[in-house]
């Protein structure tokens, strides 16, 4: 090949090379035609740079604080990966001492949880067969007391913010330091004849629930639960079996030790007395015999997380970073919201990420008082795809097509080149994350709609981002 000849190919590359990452001349003008004709009540946060060079292509309101609802999970994961690295673990201590059986809790969200046994290829109840084989091999067909350490979080288990008229659904689970099958319970009934027979997974002593379903020619079935208490109510006429719902717990320790009691029974192992919360100093726990040691790694946690948007582990990630310290060793400061949301911001600013004029609530986006702006995200999403824990971050968003909250979304466009973090409370609806162009191209982009919109206007700004 002729010298020339090389010259013009190395010049054509290079030319390629430069205008990839040129903005496109349409470009802005597409995105405010697709955020036309909002109502005027509506506010808007839309910012989109290269996720590599920082290069701005679009920005709307970048800096007006806004309600991220489920996009606040992205600050939390990244806290975490940041302080404690990927190789930090969640720890679950069963010990037997004389005839007591002793549970320290770590304040994972985890344990039994349905979508990462499914995904293992386990059963979620794996770790309880685990814990009563573990029981039996010590000659030991029954234990006088189950006594549960839960002090690594604070006792406030929801947060003030949450509306108390939703305390009883599966996204504003209780959290504690010991947490069982997303201290939810799922409900279903079987109808024989004029007899309604229900059935809880995971299965809970009957004195949890009060069941006044009866066969009716209308289903009007609800599960309700009073706030502060513990008891189960379902109402209401059912036609056929079903799946009623889910719903979540009272309270976490409660929970977790009933649903124990349970299953260790069904096992064999009979529980004869009570139930109780105590704290467990080194000294007693050195002398006791340890049977098992469960963990979770924090990777699987954040996995859930953005995911599948599961607010009880966002918010046990924002407690655990209070609770534990930057070697993965515990403070002896109980989690809570405060301390957690103060390491938030101060771990994020540490990135090189203003966070001047956010306002960090909890962890889960469903306090309405969280307020970040769309440039604060797209900074944010630079520094973890520039830092040490891009890959295990990246691989935590939802994917269009695959389970996670953008599985209904097919369109050809956006498969494997769209990663996100969606966010929907009253009132607001949120999409960010990265998208790979077609001449390779990724951009990191941010989408706060605070007020009325049409449900897919999320969808259709990734789109124009990856066309």
């Amino acid at each position: 090949m002729s010298a020339w000849r090389c010259a013009a190919l190395l010049v054509g590359l290079l030319a390629r090379v430069a205008l990839a990452g040129d903005v496109p001349a349409n470009f802005g003008q597409r995105l405010d035609n697709a955020l036309a004709k909002l109502p005027k009540s509506t506010d808007v946060g839309l910012v989109v740079i290269d996720a590599d060079d920082g290069q701005s292509w679009f920005a709307r309101n970048d800096d007006l604080p806004l309600k991220p609802a489920s996009v606040m999970k992205l600050f939390v994961t990244a806290a975490a990966l940041e302080r404690f690295g990927d190789g930090f673990a969640f720890e679950t201590r069963v010990y037997l001492s004389g005839d007591e059986l002793w549970v320290v809790g770590g304040g994972d969200p985890a344990l039994c949880d349905e979508r990462l046994a499914t995904r293992d290829g386990k059963k979620p109840t794996d770790v309880l067969d685990a814990w009563a084989a573990a029981i039996k091999t010590q000659q030991r067909d029954s234990i006088t007391k189950l006594v549960l350490d839960d002090h690594v979080f604070e006792q406030q288990q929801r947060h003030p913010d949450w509306d108390r008229a939703q305390w009883n659904k599966w996204y504003a689970a209780p959290v504690g330091g010991l947490n069982i099958a997303d201290n939810c319970v799922d409900f279903s009934v079987h109808v024989a004849g004029d007899k309604v027979a229900m059935t809880m997974q995971p299965a809970l002593p009957a004195a949890f629930v009060r069941n006044e379903l009866r066969v009716g020619r209308k289903y009007t079935a609800v599960i309700d639960r009073q706030p502060g208490s513990d008891v189960f109510e379902l109402r209401g006429a059912v036609v056929r079996g079903s799946f009623l719902g889910t719903a979540s717990a009272g309270h976490a320790t409660i929970f977790f030790g009933f649903v124990l009691r349970e299953a260790l029974e069904r096992h064999g192992v009979k529980v004869q007395g009570e139930v109780v919360r105590r704290s467990l100093d080194d000294e007693s726990l050195r002398a006791a015999t340890l049977l098992s040691t469960h963990r979770t790694p924090l990777r699987d946690v954040i996995w859930r997380c953005n995911t599948f948007s599961q607010n009880l582990f966002a918010e046990c990630l924002l407690k655990s970073l209070a609770a534990y310290d930057e070697n993965g060793r515990p403070t002896l400061t109980a989690g809570s919201w405060t301390g957690g949301t103060a390491i938030v911001r101060t771990t994020i600013e540490g990135m090189s990420v203003n966070l001047k004029g956010a306002v960090l609530r909890d962890g889960s986006g469903l306090s309405h008082e969280n307020r970040v702006t769309a440039g604060q995200i797209t900074a944010l999403l630079r520094a973890m795809r520039a830092g040490p824990h891009r890959q295990v971050f990246a691989d935590s968003l939802a994917r269009p097509g695959e389970d996670g909250t953008l599985r209904r979304i097919h369109d050809a466009q956006l498969q494997g080149r769209l990663m996100a973090k969606t966010g929907t409370i009253s009132g607001v609806r949120s999409l960010a994350g990265y998208v790979t162009r077609p001449d390779g191209t990724t951009l990191a982009f941010a989408l706060l709609i605070n007020g009325s919109a049409p449900s897919d206007l999320p969808g259709r700004v990734a789109k124009v981002l990856a066309e």
